[in-house]
């Protein structure tokens, strides 16, 4: 595997079949005119991290700038999917270090995310990046 992770405001057209169909592996039921929509509405501040191996869309993280009271400008995940047959293999420590990269090159002061705690695998890999 020769993976390259690219960072995006969106994700360009030629990936957004691709990203349909790996939302849909994992939980979401969305198509290629849902995402779209929803793509328009996000915040210019966001930022997608793409984890490719060739032209094959294997993985992204999105990140999102938030304020809030306790700071004044942070980082937020909002989503982490590796495909199903690629995890284990450092995609998403890779996605989570371009993040972190991005965050500190843009003077963001904290990152956050929220992980179902039900999925232990999720918390597990959080935990193996030193997160808590």
């Amino acid at each position: 595997m020769e993976l390259q992770i690219v960072r995006t405001r969106h994700p360009p057209d030629a990936y957004l079949q691709q990203l349909v169909t790996l939302l849909r592996s994992e939980y979401a039921e969305i198509n290629l005119d849902d995402l779209r929509g929803r793509l328009a509405l996000l915040p210019d501040d966001d930022r997608f991290f793409l984890a490719l191996d060739a032209e094959i869309l294997i993985g992204y993280a999105h990140f999102r700038v938030t304020h809030g009271l306790a700071y004044e400008e942070g980082v937020e995940l909002l989503d982490l999917i590796v495909s199903a047959q690629h995890r284990r293999e450092g995609v998403g420590r890779r996605l989570m270090t371009a993040g972190e990269i991005w965050a500190v090159q843009a003077e963001r002061a904290k990152l956050v995310f929220r992980a179902d705690v039900v999925r232990t695998e999720v918390l597990a890999f959080f935990s193996a990046l030193g997160y808590e």
